[in-house]
């Protein structure tokens, strides 16, 4: 698995905590009244963190559609019934989905590769830790792994099938680890560097100072409503 991934991750990551702490470098979107007063600013970047790369959020609000989700690969765009309707919610229960798709069908992959069975695989909203491994044989995730590089997301869910023939963070554990992800070391400095993106809530803004014209037909290369 190569670490190219990671690192451009890791760039972008970056450069927007920059924007949020260092606002007056990167410029501001407020516009100004007819008095010349500014008005309160609007965010103007809504940002989904998803597979390790931010992605811009569209928001459309679609009256006679139900609420929901759609991603063409490069946007999210999330259809609100109302203005009081919360993107980030929409978007928040989209991860949530995706996650139990994609996590099981690589795990139980990874486990065919590794050799290895498990009970069943659980997806939860765990805060304090990524995943564990149960004696059950039970796996857990956390939902916000769907935030990661895949190459990391691999990494975790090798760590834990790994688990399933040692209980332990032994030596033979480890070198069973690094049979199937010799870059595991670089993967877990780079959860350790990002636990506070990835931990983090999705934060969308709708913003009706510029209202976006829906798409005539949904996205359909990556989609997913809710």
């Amino acid at each position: 698995m190569s670490d190219t991934q990671t690192v451009i991750s890791d760039v972008k990551l970056f450069l927007q905590r920059l924007k949020k702490d260092l606002p007056e470098v990167f410029g501001t979107t407020a516009t100004n009244t007819k008095e010349g007063a500014p008005k309160a600013e609007v965010p103007r970047d809504n940002k989904v963190l998803y597979n390790g790369d931010l992605f811009a959020a569209q928001m459309y609000v679609t009256p006679d559609q139900e609420p929901g989700v759609a991603f063409d690969g490069n946007v999210f765009h999330v259809y609100l019934q109302t203005e009081q309707d919360d993107p980030a919610a929409l978007v928040t229960d989209w991860l949530k989905n995706k996650a139990k798709e994609t996590i099981t069908a690589k795990t139980t992959a990874w486990a065919q590769k590794m050799g290895v069975e498990f009970n069943q695989i659980f997806i939860k909203d765990q805060r304090t830790l990524w995943a564990s491994c149960s004696g059950k044989k039970n796996l857990n995730f956390s939902y916000r792994i769907v935030k990661m590089p895949l190459a990391v997301q691999d990494y975790l869910m090798i760590h834990e099938l790994g688990h399933l023939t040692y209980m332990n963070h032994g030596q033979e554990y480890w070198a069973l680890v690094a049979q199937f992800c010799p870059d595991y070391k670089l993967h877990r400095r780079w959860l350790n560097e990002n636990k506070d993106a990835i931990f983090a809530d999705v934060e969308l803004t709708y913003q009706p100072e510029r209202p976006a014209e829906a798409p005539t037909e949904p996205p359909a290369e990556d989609s997913q409503a809710n």
